[in-house]
């Protein structure tokens, strides 16, 4: 079963610096007091993944998201990286290409911000900041890393920017190859406190859906529903087109007949 073994975060919410979190298959518990940022590692993955807006996060702003414990001048950057275990997925994942269409809140276009708020690789040390995009971690067959980098300028605008085993993609290409692994923006690969509440009250009809989802049937019965659909379009087509070849082959013969 493909599991997350890994998620790195930089500066995001309450993790100030970098931390790896490992997380070894099978059940896994993170404890710790009220406000340690045990929801934070939930968030983490909701932010790098792209199953969630930033409210879903509890956060009212993309650049909530990062940490402002330190003092820092310019631009500050958060980072989260995760790190998929497809040892047991037989399915290829690629390696998409691409740039993704960058927002700011005060509608600057996203390539100038992205040259305005460049960092060169002395100051992002200097902030404590560490690109985990460009890290040279080692990627094997076996495992598939996905990034996500958020940056902030001092006016208030950002950057975000998506990387799959460091090569920049769009978030619809990360979605598409996560669709690949059943995990669904709108699906419950991740389950919040909210959720669960949601899922007790649901009817067995809505938990069946859920469960198809995850399994992976849903996406079977939607391609069933899609080629029905064509094949109705098709037929329809045919139907036009036997109309217009009946009316040819009479004018064909009434022409025919007038020749005579």
């Amino acid at each position: 079963m493909v599991h997350i073994k890994r998620v790195a975060l930089s500066n995001f919410k309450s993790f100030g610096g970098t931390t790896q979190i490992p997380l070894l298959p099978g059940f896994t518990v993170v404890s710790g007091p009220n406000g340690s940022g045990k929801s934070n590692i939930l968030d983490a993955l909701l932010f790098c993944l792209g199953l969630s807006s930033s409210k879903g996060m509890r956060a009212e702003r993309l650049p909530d998201l990062v940490n402002h414990d330190k003092d820092r001048r310019g631009t500050v950057e958060a980072n989260v990286t995760v790190t998929f275990d497809l040892s047991d997925f037989e399915q290829p994942l690629s390696i998409v290409s691409g740039e993704e269409e960058l927002t700011s809140d005060n509608g600057v276009n996203g390539h100038q911000e992205q040259s305005e708020g460049t960092l060169d690789s002395r100051e992002s040390n200097d902030n404590g900041v560490e690109a985990l995009a460009n890290q040279p971690q080692p990627t094997t067959d076996q495992e598939w890393r996905v990034t996500r980098r958020l940056r902030v300028t001092k006016q208030g605008s950002y950057t975000s920017n998506y990387y799959i085993n460091g090569e920049s993609c769009t978030q619809g290409e990360l979605h598409e190859q996560l669709n690949n692994l059943r995990i669904y923006p709108e699906g419950y690969n991740v389950v919040l406190q909210g959720d669960v509440t949601s899922i007790i009250s649901m009817k067995s009809r809505e938990r069946r859906e859920i469960i198809d989802e995850l399994a992976g049937v849903a996406a079977f019965d939607r391609k069933i529903t899609q080629t029905k659909t064509t094949l109705e379009e098709v037929k329809e087509r045919e139907d036009r087109c036997r109309i217009i070849e009946k009316e040819l082959i009479t004018q064909r013969d009434r022409l025919a007949a007038d020749r005579t």
